[in-house]
């Protein structure tokens, strides 16, 4: 049965939500395929209880279990073995237990390999350079973090990839050893036939610079860059645009030689940009505003801020501690990825021109958000939501989650509780971008697909179930210091 969708991306493509992957069900390309009816579509259902990183809603709802809305006095003693118990569940499956290394994926389909291949974490050159066989070798060499409560597994990163792109574990290591994203892609195009290419990668070419707050780019030397152990690749966290030009040219190159022998001779392509990771609700902004024009040419006037950091962080905090940047920094960042931008679609136009045909097809999921924003649209966001969401009543926005100590939604509802990953009806609406897009493409066969808005919204557990110890994020030093570190943990890159 020929394969619909297949999936190549990082870990929103993986269905990450607030720190941690395993709502790979709830994922974009997951419903696509539920509306364009792909029985077949397989992806790794991860154990809820087992996540490689921080699941920031399991953390706050055992907080809120047994403590309540309100965190009182001495009662703060015992939230980090609290804490540190729910994050030791996970580390203990992923490094002694049966999700260790070798192990096979507890999957219908781990014989078969999956559709999604996506890992979180992923950069442009990843998709074509991370093996199984390089995943052992980093987890086996890799050294226990220490950390007095944030305890997740080590190599996560590599722990993560290894049961992606070689599901059988120790069995399939002999086949599958030497298999990248692409080579999957390759795979299953020649075994099965794939139809529709979902390729979304590239937002960790820049996105650490705001869960680090600061800028360390490339050096502008393509065969450098290229040739760098990944140990090495993750010292930078933006890309120059030469850089990146270079790495997704032989992406782009790779994709259409994984399709060349596809049962589906009519195969297309559907390619995310990269949206701007500065209107990521982790980076707040503080101090003076600066009204500047839109950097990526729309005319229309943009808000920015004296300074960036963590969401919860005062000016004041943020300017002790050093966690933030610039303004000018902000907009350097912004002007890069709008670059990025630039260099897919001169790429994809130019591939398909090879082509003779336009197999490519770009998803302006950058656009798409930017309109979403709140406060870059000085609160008034230009994005038309799908009919189904106009009048959902609280009204979702891109600010951080709130909601009050009596469960009444205040803010938020397109991101999830880490600030950068989407929630699920973000996740909806990111399906909804590249459905309109397959749309237009294939004129009549997905005329009559339509997302299950209804379940969507439903499987939304923020807004259907709103944690009521939110309050506590704003007002304790202790979870605030939590929460900021949590932008260390997701860039960690090993």
């Amino acid at each position: 049965m020929t394969a619909k969708i297949f999936t190549i991306g990082d870990s929103i493509s993986q269905g990450f939500m607030s720190g941690a992957a395993a709502n790979t069900e709830f994922c974009y390309s997951t419903l696509i395929s539920d509306a364009i009816k792909q029985k077949n579509y397989r992806y790794n259902k991860w154990d809820q209880r087992y996540k490689t990183k921080v699941d920031l809603e399991r953390i706050l709802r055992t907080l809120e279990k047994r403590y309540g809305s309100n965190i009182r006095g001495l009662e703060w003693v015992g939230v980090a073995p609290t804490i540190n118990s729910v994050l030791d569940q996970a580390e203990d499956y992923f490094e002694r237990g049966d999700g260790r290394l070798g192990e096979p994926v507890l999957s219908p389909h781990t014989n078969e390999g999956f559709h999604n291949v996506a890992v979180e974490g992923m950069d442009v050159a990843d998709v074509f350079q991370v093996t199984p066989k390089l995943c052992r070798t980093k987890i086996r060499t890799a050294k226990k973090r220490k950390d007095e409560f944030l305890g997740i597994a080590n190599a996560s990163f590599y722990r993560n990839a290894y049961r992606t792109l070689n599901p059988q574990g120790l069995k399939g290591e002999k086949k599958y050893g030497d298999y990248t994203a692409v080579d999957w892609l390759r795979h299953v195009s020649e075994e099965e036939g794939v139809e529709n290419l979902l390729l979304w990668i590239g937002a960790n070419n820049a996105l650490g610079t705001v869960l680090s707050l600061n800028i360390k780019q490339t050096p502008n030397d393509p065969d450098r860059v290229l040739k760098a152990d990944r140990d090495e690749r993750s010292e930078w966290n933006l890309w120059h645009p030469n850089d990146f030009r270079a790495e997704y040219t032989i992406l782009l190159d790779k994709i259409v030689s994984a399709m060349k022998n596809n049962k589906c001779g009519e195969w297309r392509a559907f390619i995310g940009n990269i949206p701007l990771v500065t209107i990521a609700p982790l980076a707040k902004g503080v101090g003076e505003h600066r009204i500047i024009k839109d950097p990526a040419g729309t005319g229309r006037d943009c808000l920015y801020y004296q300074y960036y950091t963590y969401f919860p962080l005062s000016k004041e905090s943020a300017l002790k501690t050093g966690k933030y940047l610039k303004f000018k920094d902000a907009l350097f960042i912004d002007q890069t990825i709008i670059e990025f931008n630039k260099i897919i679609k001169d790429l994809v136009s130019s591939v398909n021109q090879s082509l003779g045909k336009d197999r490519l097809h770009v998803v302006d999921t950058s656009k798409a958000l930017s309109e979403m924003a709140w406060k870059r649209n000085i609160g008034q966001p230009t994005y038309k939501f799908p009919k189904e969401l106009a009048f959902l009543h609280p009204q979702i926005d891109t600010k951080y989650y709130h909601s009050t100590r009596d469960g009444k939604l205040e803010k938020g509802g397109v991101f999830s509780l880490d600030g950068i990953h989407p929630s699920a009806i973000g996740q909806g609406l990111i399906a909804h971008e590249f459905l309109k897009e397959m749309k237009n493409v294939h004129s009549s066969a997905y005329q009559n697909a339509n997302l299950d808005w209804k379940g969507i919204v439903e499987s939304d557990t923020l807004r259907q179930d709103p944690i009521t110890l939110m309050s506590e994020l704003y007002e304790h030093d202790g979870l605030i210091k939590f929460l900021a570190k949590i932008g260390n943990i997701l860039n960690m890159r090993d």
